[in-house]
């Protein structure tokens, strides 16, 4: 491809930018869903554990005593945490009651359990939001098990997750807010921070339970992880249907807007630059993971857009095949079969 061709492209893309900054607020950036069902009658046996308060309630002068009865509440969840969480990775001796003394014991987690208390003493809210996506998961998956989930403090190793089809848990120390000081910008980029909020924690906690479903990509080409991406997020959809996509993705309006508005020409580029069935990940890392921009599109795209485009042809592929339940959806490891069946085609103006 011509340099003049790649100009006009970023031409392209920086004029829809300027036009959509202007029009974000009611620009499309969210796509109306008229495929949604109704949830309401379906119960729940719900509640958000503060695992965070109870850790810390602990007394370091009777530690051994504490944390089996700490135990008994959490089994699943402390082993977790002491094992796998806050284990000193460099003191490969270390037991989990030394692992929890020294984390109780450091005054700068003092300092940032306090400070999670201060912002999220209170999480009534969140149980109510959460809840809704629940109904939605035991819709969709109505055989695995209501998995009990737990806030935590993590000393930043972990904003969302999940361990198996009964756990889940909540790292509230990575929803402080972007300009929170105790974020490194060296390890946490502004890209990343802007995703430390509020409005974030279900969407990250919905992306762990879809992931959770689909395993890992089972294949090396963009297709293979665009695909694998791509069924993360419609799972995702589907648990938070009338969340905005721009929180999906993890984009701001504008960048979520500037997609939707070149879906052909971000298409035409994979293409054009035999893109698509590459194995060459350090080529196009960034088109499937966090990322500034995905330049190997345009210099303006985001980063992950290849995750939206895989979105896109599983958004397409089961439009055309409905009765396809979710579960068997996050099953299907052929890219390249699930693609053809989709009969994906990108349009100029996609919003719908």
């Amino acid at each position: 491809m011509t340099s003049t061709k790649v100009n006009i492209y970023t031409f392209f893309w920086l004029f829809l930018t300027l036009v959509v900054a202007f029009t974000a607020s009611c620009g499309p950036e969210q796509r109306k869903r008229t495929d949604v069902p109704d949830v309401s009658g379906i119960v729940v046996d719900f509640k958000l554990l503060r695992f965070d308060r109870d850790l810390f309630a602990l007394d370091t002068n009777q530690l051994e005593t504490g944390m089996q009865q700490l135990g008994q509440k959490y089994p699943l969840m402390l082993p977790l945490f002491a094992v796998n969480i806050i284990h000193d990775a460099t003191n490969p001796g270390e037991t989990p009651l030394q692992a929890v003394e020294s984390f109780l014991k450091a005054p700068e987690l003092r300092h940032l359990y306090d400070t999670v208390q201060t912002m999220y003493g209170n999480l009534d809210w969140l149980e109510k939001e959460l809840k809704p996506m629940f109904q939605y998961y035991k819709h969709y998956f109505p055989q695995k098990p209501q998995p009990e989930v737990v806030a935590m403090v993590s000393e930043y190793a972990t904003d969302a997750f999940t361990y198996g089809d009964s756990l889940c848990g909540i790292g509230l120390d990575m929803f402080l807010g972007e300009n929170y000081p105790g974020y490194n910008p060296e390890i946490f980029p502004s890209y990343i921070r802007r995703q430390f909020a509020r409005e974030y924690i279900t969407v990250r906690l919905a992306k762990a339970l879809a992931q959770n479903q689909t395993g890992d990509a089972t294949g090396q080409r963009l297709l293979d992880h665009m695909i694998h991406q791509g069924k993360i997020l419609y799972i995702t959809d589907c648990l938070l249907p009338y969340t905005p996509d721009s929180l999906k993705m993890g984009y701001t309006a504008v960048q979520m807007a500037g997609c939707w508005n070149n879906e052909q020409e971000i298409w035409g580029r994979i293409l054009e630059q035999n893109l698509l069935y590459s194995v060459d990940f350090a080529k196009f890392r960034k088109m499937v993971t966090p990322s500034p921009n995905a330049p190997i599109i345009f210099e303006e795209a985001p980063g992950e857009v290849g995750s939206w485009m895989g979105w896109r042809i599983v958004d397409a592929y089961m439009k055309r095949h409905p009765g396809t339940t979710l579960t068997q959806l996050a099953a299907m490891n052929d890219a390249q079969k699930l693609l053809e069946a989709s009969k994906y085609k990108p349009r100029r103006t996609a919003i719908k």
